[in-house]
């Protein structure tokens, strides 16, 4: 996990095809969606960008993930909180060329390569937040410490 500092914002938004289908709901259905940045000693480590599903979180305390009694808890604290039991979550670890935007943030050169983390959070079966996580590919370390059943 990243030490040190983020900056957030969320804002209501609809999903697109990709999205929605991650999500597993409509297109067009209404997410909230928090972009964040992650600082290591001040310097700029991490994007991820992180969509809920309103039908889950609307109207709810947990419904922007940075504010209210629960704000920064993360999202497994935060769906306990409104009885949505996170049991499951998938990753799936890719590379491709870093897009301008997320390069000029960063601090990286055009065309330099990032990890990007599609990371999905289920409760029984029904996923209730995906993000995707940007890493500049010089700065990641993939370590895993698995149970073998």
């Amino acid at each position: 996990a990243a030490r040190g500092t983020w900056e957030s914002s969320s804002e209501q938004a609809v999903a697109g095809a990709v999205i929605a289908d991650r999500l597993g709901i409509q297109a067009g259905d209404r997410v909230m969606r928090t972009r964040y940045l992650f600082r290591d000693a001040g310097e700029p480590m991490m994007l991820s960008t992180s969509w809920e599903p309103l039908a889950v979180t609307g109207r709810t305390p947990v419904m922007l993930p940075e504010e209210g009694p629960l704000g920064g808890m993360g999202v497994v604290e935060r769906m306990r909180a409104i009885d949505v039991i996170v049991d499951n979550v998938t990753e799936e670890v890719g590379a491709r060329p870093g897009l301008a935007e997320e390069l000029l943030t960063l601090g990286g050169v055009p065309g330099h390569v990032v990890l990007v983390i599609q990371r999905t959070y289920y409760a029984s079966g029904r996923p209730v937040e995906t993000a995707d996580v940007v890493i500049p590919a010089d700065r990641y370390r993939a370590a895993y410490h698995l149970p073998v059943k």
